[in-house]
């Protein structure tokens, strides 16, 4: 039985492998928090230089500079060097004007990107997640790439997408028809500034009851006038797509009007596993 025993012991110390820090920076530049056992996280400077580094060639679609960045590789500090909890999918990427842009998690171990603070060698005024898109070119049509560099990242949330997005991005039955479509493409290119149903970012107004005062008419006029992820990007959506964002708001304005209770809702797996480790301390 000893044999057996010790190679458990083994193979868990091997697992486990470093973590990030526990320490009280003097100031603090990027905070690791949410759904992370012994979070959440405040580090410094010294602390993040202290983590695996990367380089990635990539173009920043927001100001079209072509660039060799270099910092923090994401993945050290949302995945390698963490202990999430079960269910935990998706990092929201907090940012100092109130974004609030989701990544899944599958993406960063993936494509390894890096929380960059020096760009041809030169620093940065501020940090920014910035990608390897002359390796990866399929970032280049994927319409939610241009959010995913965010600028002036002040935290990293792990978090369930069903319990945040999947619950906010739910078309209730009877919507308009295309609400579905436009339930995708709210999730794609607003909710990283705008909240619906208490998910989403805080840079713009929250678009809950939006349809009240706004025709898809109007929601596309104000949309086409080099609105931030919509028209900023390669090309315009166009007034379709609008259509089938304004129908997706209608029918979340209508659920939200009649005050009625979703269904009996789903368990929040990274709650529970939460309950489960606070029940099993002594």
């Amino acid at each position: 039985m000893r044999k057996p025993t010790v190679l458990l012991l083994v193979l868990a110390a091997c697992s486990s492998g470093p973590r990030l820090p526990h320490v009280t920076p003097s100031e603090t530049e990027v905070e690791v928090r949410g759904a992370v056992k012994g979070g959440p996280y405040p580090l410094g400077r010294a602390e993040l230089a202290a983590l695996p580094q990367r380089t990635v060639h990539g173009l920043d679609p927001e100001s079209g500079r072509a660039a060799t960045w270099e910092g923090t590789a994401l993945a050290a500090l949302v995945s390698d060097r963490v202990e999430r909890t079960r269910g935990a999918d998706v990092v929201i990427v907090r940012t100092r004007d109130r974004r609030a842009i989701p990544i899944p998690l599958t993406l960063i171990r993936q494509l390894q990107p890096v929380l960059a603070d020096r760009a041809d060698g030169q620093p940065l005024p501020e940090r920014v997640i910035a990608w390897p898109t002359f390796d990866q070119r399929g970032l280049e049509t994927d319409p939610r790439a241009r959010l995913w560099w965010a600028r002036g990242v002040v935290a990293l949330e792990l978090a369930n997408s069903f319990t945040t997005y999947g619950r906010a991005l739910a078309v209730p039955d009877g919507a308009p028809d295309g609400a579905r479509l436009g339930a995708d493409r709210f999730g794609a290119r607003c909710i990283g500034c705008h909240r619906v149903r208490k998910a989403g970012g805080e840079a713009g107004p929250n678009l809950s009851r939006l349809t009240d005062r706004m025709t898809a008419d109007a929601l596309y006029a104000r949309m086409r006038t080099g609105h931030p992820g919509w028209s900023d990007g390669p090309e315009d959506p166009g007034p379709s797509a609008a259509r089938q964002v304004w129908s997706f708001l209608r029918a979340v304005a209508a659920f939200e009007g009649a005050g009625d209770e979703p269904a009996a809702a789903e368990k929040d797996p990274v709650e529970e596993e939460r309950r489960r480790d606070r029940s099993s301390r002594p």
